[in-house]
């Protein structure tokens, strides 16, 4: 196999993979649909107690009416919540050292937790995310590559790096 055009070695850790959790469009649009779904649930659940405890006082006051609405999403939220952090430290329990080789079409990661590394094209790109801590260069459902702006030697070659493989996006 040829040598890589650029190498870039860094570690990751959960915090990294929590930021991913915060960005991926499919669990936004996941969580999304849930507070929405949880705030029709707590107008029903509103619908439902107003007819069932008109004895209990101070029930028909409006901060009441607001804290059974509210309820089921915060609720939600905070599975969620918890859900995000419980998935980030099932990616990156311990940190991990990454070494990612880049061409021009393809990047190969390898991380001390896996057994084999992940190669992947840029044709497969789907989704690439960009924060000011962040690139994150998804390929699929699972096949996410985090690098953070720590790996770059200024923030213009993360701006470079992140603008090439926005390039490939098809």
């Amino acid at each position: 196999m040829d040598a890589a055009d650029c190498v870039l070695h860094y570690v990751l850790d959960a915090q990294d993979a929590l930021a991913w959790e915060r960005v991926s469009p499919e669990l936004r649009k996941r969580n999304r649909l849930a507070l929405a779904a949880s705030f029709f649930a707590g107008l029903g659940l509103l619908k439902v107690l107003s007819g069932q405890l008109e004895a209990v006082p101070g029930l028909h006051s409006l901060p009441a009416a607001m804290i059974l609405i509210l309820l089921p999403a915060l609720m939600a939220w905070l599975f969620q919540n918890n859900d995000r952090y419980r998935r980030a430290n099932a990616r990156f329990g311990k940190p991990v050292v990454v070494k990612l080789d880049l061409w021009a079409d393809r990047m190969v990661e390898h991380r001390e937790d896996q057994r084999a590394p992940l190669a992947l094209g840029g044709r497969s790109l789907r989704v690439l995310s960009e924060t000011a801590e962040h690139v994150f260069l998804s390929f699929g459902r699972e096949d996410v590559v985090i690098v953070p702006a720590r790996a770059f030697a200024t923030p213009a070659a993360k701006q470079d790096f992140a603008a090439q493989w926005r390039a490939k996006i098809g």
